[in-house]
């Protein structure tokens, strides 16, 4: 008794280490029985319920498949409407307003020509030319102009060169060396040489009942308020630009057959 009095903390903690190896020991037996024959014991499988996406697919596919805004033509948000009385009280809009409600009423081209008129008498033989010029676009005055001259062989001036004479005591041809692109023109005696070296045109504004006459490149035009330049004129069509806007306008000529 004296013994178990003075070591019973020994016994109680040995005993506590043997419970637990023989608890490990056990537990180690177990495992290795779960490896080997586990596969009769239940089976436990988390199954979660599949999520409805079919809302959020079609909240994604309005995006990704949204259409285009238009923000030019056919709305008022960024372009309002403007209405315009005529002089005779009625109202126009849309594109009858601006450079869109232009009509061509022609197109005329612009030509340069030589007339050979006749020879004077003399020595020295000189012939008289009739010459019709296009002046520059943008000028002032006339779109042409005509002059008469009388010239020697090998005289030039601001259009051509007088190259040669047949025969050369009493020419009944000339030979002139144009200037803007060295064609070389043989002109006999009351024959007239020309070529086209630009446009005219004459247009029509109903917005306002206006008539405008003598338009040619670089002329400029007020309808409803805003400058519209001529930036191109050819025999097809007349192109206006706004320099407020940079906006180009067509206007397509339907010539009558």
């Amino acid at each position: 008794m004296e013994f178990l009095k003075n070591h019973y903390e020994k016994l109680i903690l040995g005993v506590i280490i043997i419970g637990l190896v023989v608890a490990a020991v056990l537990v180690s037996m177990g495992g290795e029985s779960d490896d080997m024959g586990g596969t009769d014991a239940p089976v436990y499988e988390a199954k979660a319920k599949p999520l409805d996406l079919t809302t959020n697919l079609a909240a994604l596919s309005r995006f990704t498949e949204s259409e285009s805004l238009d923000f030019e033509d056919g709305h008022y948000m960024f372009n309002p409407g403007v209405w315009q009385r005529k002089p005779d009280g009625s109202f126009v809009t849309g594109a009858q307003l601006g450079p869109k409600g232009l009509k061509i009423k022609k197109i005329d081209p612009l030509k340069f020509s030589v007339t050979f008129v006749d020879v004077s008498s003399g020595t020295t033989p000189r012939c008289s030319m009739r010459i019709t010029r296009v002046n520059p676009p943008g000028e002032k005055g006339l779109p042409t102009g005509m002059t008469s001259t009388l010239m020697a062989v090998g005289e030039e001036n601001d259009f051509f060169k007088f190259l040669e004479a047949r025969p050369a005591d009493a020419p009944t041809e000339v030979v002139l060396e144009m200037k803007k692109d060295g064609e070389e023109v043989t002109l006999p005696k009351g024959k007239t040489y020309e070529r086209i070296e630009g446009y005219i045109a004459e247009l029509w504004y109903d917005a306002e009942n206006k008539d405008f006459k003598n338009i040619r490149e670089k002329s400029s035009l007020v309808l409803s308020g805003e400058t519209n330049n001529v930036v191109a004129l050819t025999a097809e069509d007349v192109v206006l630009l706004n320099p407020a806007t940079t906006l180009k306008t067509t206007l397509k000529y339907n010539a009558a057959p």
